[in-house]
């Protein structure tokens, strides 16, 4: 009997929003599937040292987290993540992210392209020619697509409900008492990453704020809003931030909005552009992370954001 294929998933990019599908995926092909650490200090700097300043802090992290993985495993998986959805594309650094890993780290990579705006294309076909590479077995490789949609569906399904990641990971959500609800609005592997956001969503938390978050619209919804206005980006991810703003910004349940986004991050730019164009009045603030970000002065950034809603809502 052989042992089996180690397959590493860097805790990074992607992994917020495709998780589910990935693992169960994998490990009904009979692959043991090992996901790196939450970051931490260490992964940052490993991927400081691999990369260059160039490049934005996410990729930095995803260089931090395929080091942690790569003498564990037998196959790192990164996929080339082109379009999530028809009309835009994924910004150029991330479509890239596999190139850039390889450039740099001696690793074995396992890859697919996932091209939604691409006529014939299709997360099905992508998994089973990835799926040859470790099993031929093409009765295996429907039952462990099936199952890892199923898997999927499940997970995206809380996240619509209300669930933030975690929650929709475990099956569990926390249930507690809240005096506002703050609307945080972003990148899934920024403000879901508690390393790199400063651990934004636990101290809002811990202040009795319910959080809801721009992955909790659907794709229809963004849609609807974004051919409503007759505006958009050319970013997938830009045009579900910029949706989810104006969205929450007409919500009379959401007392304000966070926009957390990384330094550097030119799309991000032109979205924040679009955001003070268009949405209505309601308390907006930004929060920029890097590298060097800390603490202290993030607390008095909230502390006074939420004091402000206090005063508008007296008012």
């Amino acid at each position: 009997m052989t042992d089996k294929i180690r397959i590493g998933i860097p805790r990074a990019l992607f992994f917020y929003d495709y998780y589910p599908l990935y693992e169960t995926f994998f490990k009904e092909l009979g692959c043991e599937v090992i996901v790196s650490k939450k970051t931490n200090k260490n992964i940052l700097e490993i991927g400081l040292a691999s990369s260059n300043n160039e490049l934005c802090l996410p990729i930095k992290l995803l260089y931090g987290h395929v080091m942690s993985l790569k003498d564990r495993v037998d196959y790192v998986f990164l996929p080339y993540i082109i379009s999530t959805q028809e009309g835009g594309y994924i910004c150029p650094k991330l479509i890239g992210s596999p190139d850039l890993v390889k450039a740099n780290i001696d690793v074995k990579l396992l890859t697919i392209d996932v091209d939604m705006h691409a006529k014939y294309s299709s997360m099905l076909g992508a998994l089973r020619d990835l799926a040859f590479q470790i099993d031929p077995n093409p009765i295996k490789l429907v039952g462990a697509y099936r199952k890892a949609l199923e898997k999927q569906k499940e997970f995206t399904k809380r996240i619509k409900e209300g669930y933030l990641f975690e929650e929709a990971i475990s099956e569990k959500r926390k249930e507690y008492s809240h005096t506002k609800t703050i609307a945080v609005i972003g990148h899934t592997y920024v403000f879901n990453d508690e390393y790199m956001s400063s651990e934004l969503i636990s101290k809002l938390r811990k202040k009795n704020i319910k959080i809801v978050t721009s992955d909790m619209l659907s794709t229809m919804q963004v849609k609807n809003i974004l051919e409503k206005l007759g505006k958009q980006t050319h970013w997938n991810l830009g045009n579900r931030v910029f949706a989810a703003a104006l969205f929450y910004a007409r919500s009379k349940d959401i007392d304000g909005i966070i926009y957390i986004t990384p330094f550097s991050c030119s799309s991000d730019s032109l979205v924040k552009e679009f955001i003070e164009a268009y949405i209505p009045k309601k308390p907006f603030m930004t929060i920029t992370v890097d590298e060097h970000s800390g603490d202290v002065g993030l607390i008095t950034r909230i502390e006074a954001f939420l004091d402000m809603i206090d005063r508008r809502n007296r008012k």
